[in-house]
Protein backbone atom coordinates (compact mmCIF):
# COMPACT_ATOMS: atom_id res chain seq x y z
CA UNK A 1 0.00 0.00 0.00
CA UNK A 2 0.95 3.64 -0.31
CA UNK A 3 2.50 5.81 2.12
CA UNK A 4 1.13 8.67 2.82
CA UNK A 5 3.63 12.50 3.49
CA UNK A 6 3.07 15.26 4.79
CA UNK A 7 -0.11 17.58 3.22
CA UNK A 8 -1.52 13.94 1.86
CA UNK A 9 1.07 13.36 -0.45
CA UNK A 10 1.34 9.76 -1.40
CA UNK A 11 4.81 8.62 -0.64
CA UNK A 12 6.34 5.17 -2.16
CA UNK A 13 7.93 2.59 0.08
CA UNK A 14 11.50 3.06 1.40
CA UNK A 15 14.23 2.83 -1.59
CA UNK A 16 15.53 -0.25 -0.17
CA UNK A 17 17.85 -0.10 -3.28
CA UNK A 18 15.29 -0.37 -6.12
CA UNK A 19 14.98 2.95 -8.37
CA UNK A 20 11.83 5.42 -8.05
CA UNK A 21 10.44 3.98 -11.19
CA UNK A 22 10.62 0.55 -10.34
CA UNK A 23 9.42 0.88 -7.23
CA UNK A 24 5.91 2.84 -8.92
CA UNK A 25 5.76 -0.07 -10.93
CA UNK A 26 5.48 -2.77 -8.65
CA UNK A 27 3.30 -0.56 -6.69
CA UNK A 28 0.88 0.02 -9.74
CA UNK A 29 1.49 -3.71 -10.60
CA UNK A 30 0.69 -4.55 -6.95
CA UNK A 31 -2.95 -2.34 -7.38
CA UNK A 32 -3.72 -3.92 -10.89
CA UNK A 33 -3.48 -7.82 -9.20
CA UNK A 34 -5.25 -7.18 -6.01
CA UNK A 35 -8.14 -5.69 -7.75
CA UNK A 36 -7.45 -2.16 -6.13
CA UNK A 37 -7.62 -0.92 -10.49
CA UNK A 38 -9.60 -3.01 -12.17
CA UNK A 39 -9.99 -3.71 -16.45
CA UNK A 40 -11.29 -0.87 -18.06
CA UNK A 41 -10.42 1.69 -15.13
CA UNK A 42 -8.99 5.18 -15.97
CA UNK A 43 -5.89 5.69 -14.15
CA UNK A 44 -4.65 9.18 -13.12
CA UNK A 45 -3.02 11.52 -15.61
CA UNK A 46 0.99 11.02 -15.18
CA UNK A 47 1.24 14.25 -13.65
CA UNK A 48 -1.24 13.58 -10.77
CA UNK A 49 0.87 10.65 -10.55
CA UNK A 50 3.74 12.50 -10.07
CA UNK A 51 2.09 15.37 -7.94
CA UNK A 52 0.83 12.27 -5.86
CA UNK A 53 3.88 11.00 -5.04
CA UNK A 54 6.29 13.77 -5.52
CA UNK A 55 8.21 12.48 -8.46
CA UNK A 56 9.09 13.16 -11.89
CA UNK A 57 6.92 12.93 -15.09
CA UNK A 58 9.92 11.49 -16.07
CA UNK A 59 9.99 8.50 -13.75
CA UNK A 60 6.05 7.95 -13.83
CA UNK A 61 6.29 7.45 -17.69
CA UNK A 62 8.52 5.23 -17.34
CA UNK A 63 6.79 3.12 -15.09
CA UNK A 64 3.51 3.30 -16.96
CA UNK A 65 5.55 2.20 -20.71
CA UNK A 66 6.94 -0.72 -18.95
CA UNK A 67 3.21 -1.73 -17.95
CA UNK A 68 2.18 -1.55 -21.06
CA UNK A 69 4.70 -3.14 -22.62
CA UNK A 70 3.39 -6.24 -19.79
CA UNK A 71 0.17 -5.73 -21.16
CA UNK A 72 -1.30 -5.01 -17.84
CA UNK A 73 -2.08 -1.03 -19.27
CA UNK A 74 -3.45 0.21 -22.41
CA UNK A 75 -2.43 3.93 -23.49
CA UNK A 76 -4.69 5.21 -26.03
CA UNK A 77 -3.92 8.60 -27.44
CA UNK A 78 -5.90 11.55 -26.65
CA UNK A 79 -8.02 9.07 -23.87
CA UNK A 80 -5.38 8.32 -21.25
CA UNK A 81 -3.94 5.39 -20.18
CA UNK A 82 -6.47 2.01 -18.84
CA UNK A 83 -6.19 -1.07 -17.14
CA UNK A 84 -6.12 -4.04 -19.52
CA UNK A 85 -8.18 -7.63 -18.77
CA UNK A 86 -5.57 -9.86 -18.14
CA UNK A 87 -5.40 -12.48 -21.01
CA UNK A 88 -6.20 -16.15 -20.68
CA UNK A 89 -3.76 -18.42 -20.14
CA UNK A 90 -4.00 -21.16 -22.58
CA UNK A 91 -1.92 -24.44 -22.17
CA UNK A 92 -0.58 -25.99 -25.10
CA UNK A 93 0.15 -29.76 -23.09
CA UNK A 94 -3.12 -31.23 -24.57
CA UNK A 95 -5.57 -30.76 -26.51
CA UNK A 96 -8.34 -28.03 -25.57
CA UNK A 97 -11.65 -26.45 -26.75
CA UNK A 98 -12.90 -22.94 -26.76
CA UNK A 99 -16.45 -24.17 -25.01
CA UNK A 100 -14.48 -26.68 -22.42
CA UNK A 101 -12.11 -23.98 -21.38
CA UNK A 102 -14.56 -21.16 -20.66
CA UNK A 103 -16.73 -23.92 -18.74
CA UNK A 104 -13.55 -24.83 -16.75
CA UNK A 105 -12.67 -21.35 -15.69
CA UNK A 106 -16.32 -20.41 -14.69
CA UNK A 107 -16.76 -17.74 -17.36
CA UNK A 108 -19.92 -16.67 -19.12
CA UNK A 109 -19.18 -17.52 -23.48
CA UNK A 110 -21.38 -18.18 -26.63
CA UNK A 111 -20.39 -18.29 -29.76
CA UNK A 112 -21.66 -16.38 -32.82
CA UNK A 113 -22.28 -18.00 -36.32
CA UNK A 114 -21.00 -15.64 -38.91
CA UNK A 115 -21.22 -18.48 -42.01
CA UNK A 116 -22.56 -22.00 -42.44
CA UNK A 117 -22.48 -23.85 -45.56
CA UNK A 118 -21.27 -26.26 -47.73
CA UNK A 119 -18.46 -25.97 -50.83
CA UNK A 120 -16.56 -28.12 -53.00
CA UNK A 121 -13.03 -28.81 -51.03
CA UNK A 122 -10.16 -27.04 -53.32
CA UNK A 123 -7.07 -28.44 -53.40
CA UNK A 124 -5.54 -27.07 -50.09
CA UNK A 125 -8.73 -28.81 -48.12
CA UNK A 126 -8.67 -31.77 -50.21
CA UNK A 127 -4.77 -32.63 -48.97
CA UNK A 128 -5.63 -31.41 -45.15
CA UNK A 129 -9.08 -33.46 -44.74
CA UNK A 130 -7.97 -36.32 -47.21
CA UNK A 131 -10.68 -36.21 -49.15
CA UNK A 132 -10.90 -35.91 -53.33
CA UNK A 133 -11.01 -32.53 -54.73
CA UNK A 134 -14.62 -31.20 -55.26
CA UNK A 135 -15.60 -33.09 -52.74
CA UNK A 136 -18.31 -31.64 -49.68
CA UNK A 137 -17.36 -29.92 -46.77
CA UNK A 138 -18.67 -28.25 -44.16
CA UNK A 139 -17.40 -24.32 -43.54
CA UNK A 140 -18.10 -22.85 -40.35
CA UNK A 141 -16.71 -19.20 -39.76
CA UNK A 142 -17.24 -18.75 -35.42
CA UNK A 143 -17.01 -15.42 -33.47
CA UNK A 144 -15.73 -16.50 -29.92
CA UNK A 145 -17.25 -13.94 -27.21
CA UNK A 146 -16.26 -14.54 -23.28
CA UNK A 147 -17.75 -11.66 -20.76
CA UNK A 148 -19.22 -10.03 -23.85
CA UNK A 149 -15.70 -9.41 -25.17
CA UNK A 150 -14.58 -11.29 -28.53
CA UNK A 151 -11.67 -13.24 -27.99
CA UNK A 152 -11.59 -15.25 -31.33
CA UNK A 153 -12.24 -16.25 -34.97
CA UNK A 154 -12.42 -19.25 -36.36
CA UNK A 155 -12.78 -20.81 -40.16
CA UNK A 156 -13.56 -24.52 -39.40
CA UNK A 157 -13.76 -27.19 -42.34
CA UNK A 158 -14.71 -30.28 -41.91
CA UNK A 159 -16.00 -33.21 -44.34
CA UNK A 160 -19.53 -33.03 -44.63
CA UNK A 161 -20.29 -37.08 -45.32
CA UNK A 162 -18.06 -37.82 -41.89
CA UNK A 163 -20.07 -35.08 -39.81
CA UNK A 164 -22.95 -34.17 -41.49
CA UNK A 165 -24.78 -32.92 -38.29
CA UNK A 166 -22.82 -30.05 -37.94
CA UNK A 167 -24.48 -28.59 -40.59
CA UNK A 168 -27.50 -27.37 -38.24
CA UNK A 169 -26.44 -28.43 -34.69
CA UNK A 170 -26.72 -25.60 -32.08
CA UNK A 171 -23.00 -24.44 -32.03
CA UNK A 172 -23.21 -21.74 -30.37
CA UNK A 173 -22.95 -23.25 -26.58
CA UNK A 174 -21.68 -26.29 -27.49
CA UNK A 175 -17.88 -27.67 -29.24
CA UNK A 176 -17.64 -28.70 -32.03
CA UNK A 177 -16.54 -31.75 -30.90
CA UNK A 178 -18.83 -32.84 -28.60
CA UNK A 179 -21.78 -32.82 -31.41
CA UNK A 180 -18.73 -34.95 -33.52
CA UNK A 181 -19.15 -37.10 -30.79
CA UNK A 182 -22.65 -37.36 -29.48
CA UNK A 183 -24.02 -37.02 -33.16
CA UNK A 184 -21.89 -39.56 -35.02
CA UNK A 185 -19.40 -41.40 -32.68
CA UNK A 186 -16.27 -39.03 -34.13
CA UNK A 187 -13.74 -39.25 -31.02
CA UNK A 188 -10.84 -36.78 -31.16
CA UNK A 189 -7.47 -38.77 -31.17
CA UNK A 190 -5.06 -35.98 -31.69
CA UNK A 191 -4.51 -32.31 -32.59
CA UNK A 192 -1.64 -30.55 -34.04
CA UNK A 193 -1.04 -26.79 -33.92
CA UNK A 194 1.11 -24.34 -35.59
CA UNK A 195 0.79 -20.51 -34.00
CA UNK A 196 2.75 -17.46 -35.76
CA UNK A 197 1.84 -13.79 -34.90
CA UNK A 198 0.18 -11.33 -37.66
CA UNK A 199 -2.08 -8.35 -37.66
CA UNK A 200 -5.73 -8.05 -38.08
CA UNK A 201 -6.78 -6.42 -41.39
CA UNK A 202 -10.20 -4.08 -41.15
CA UNK A 203 -12.47 -6.70 -41.10
CA UNK A 204 -10.67 -9.20 -38.23
CA UNK A 205 -10.50 -6.33 -36.43
CA UNK A 206 -14.20 -4.91 -36.73
CA UNK A 207 -15.35 -8.22 -35.59
CA UNK A 208 -12.99 -8.58 -32.67
CA UNK A 209 -13.22 -5.41 -31.39
CA UNK A 210 -9.78 -3.52 -31.63
CA UNK A 211 -7.98 -1.18 -34.15
CA UNK A 212 -6.52 -2.71 -37.54
CA UNK A 213 -3.43 -3.82 -37.00
CA UNK A 214 -3.45 -4.93 -34.04
CA UNK A 215 -1.72 -8.05 -33.29
CA UNK A 216 -3.00 -11.05 -33.04
CA UNK A 217 -1.89 -15.04 -33.46
CA UNK A 218 -2.49 -16.92 -36.51
CA UNK A 219 -3.23 -20.90 -35.10
CA UNK A 220 -3.99 -23.54 -37.94
CA UNK A 221 -5.05 -27.10 -36.31
CA UNK A 222 -5.19 -29.75 -37.64
CA UNK A 223 -7.63 -32.49 -35.89
CA UNK A 224 -7.42 -36.61 -36.18
CA UNK A 225 -10.43 -38.59 -34.61
CA UNK A 226 -11.50 -42.21 -34.65
CA UNK A 227 -14.53 -42.79 -36.40
CA UNK A 228 -17.36 -45.13 -35.02
CA UNK A 229 -16.29 -47.93 -36.95
CA UNK A 230 -12.13 -47.91 -35.67
CA UNK A 231 -11.13 -45.98 -38.87
CA UNK A 232 -8.54 -43.24 -38.16
CA UNK A 233 -8.79 -40.00 -40.51
CA UNK A 234 -8.56 -35.95 -40.13
CA UNK A 235 -11.83 -34.35 -38.86
CA UNK A 236 -11.20 -30.89 -38.86
CA UNK A 237 -9.20 -28.28 -40.36
CA UNK A 238 -9.32 -24.88 -37.84
CA UNK A 239 -7.81 -21.30 -38.89
CA UNK A 240 -8.25 -19.09 -36.19
CA UNK A 241 -7.38 -15.75 -35.10
CA UNK A 242 -6.91 -14.76 -31.38
CA UNK A 243 -6.54 -11.42 -30.34
CA UNK A 244 -2.83 -10.88 -29.22
CA UNK A 245 -3.54 -8.73 -26.14
CA UNK A 246 -6.29 -11.90 -24.16
CA UNK A 247 -4.56 -14.58 -24.82
CA UNK A 248 -0.92 -15.94 -23.77
CA UNK A 249 0.02 -19.75 -25.04
CA UNK A 250 1.70 -21.71 -22.39
CA UNK A 251 4.09 -24.45 -22.57
CA UNK A 252 5.69 -27.02 -20.31
CA UNK A 253 9.57 -28.06 -21.00
CA UNK A 254 10.26 -31.06 -19.07
CA UNK A 255 14.04 -31.52 -18.39
CA UNK A 256 15.34 -34.80 -19.82
CA UNK A 257 17.44 -36.59 -17.12
CA UNK A 258 21.07 -36.25 -17.82
CA UNK A 259 22.39 -39.54 -19.54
Amino acid sequence: MPYVGPGGSTLLPPADGRPIYRRLLDQLRHQIEAGELKPGDLIPPELEIARRHRISRHTVRQAIVELAREGLLRRERGRGTFVQAQPLVQSLGSFYSFARQMETRGLPYYTRVLHRGTAPADAAVAERLRVAVGAPVLELELLRVTDETPLALDFSVTPYELVPALAEADVTKHSLYDVMLERHGVRIALGREELRPVVLDRRQAGLLGVAPGAPAFHVSREVLGTTADGQSRPVEWRRSVVRGDRFVYRVDLPVDPPT
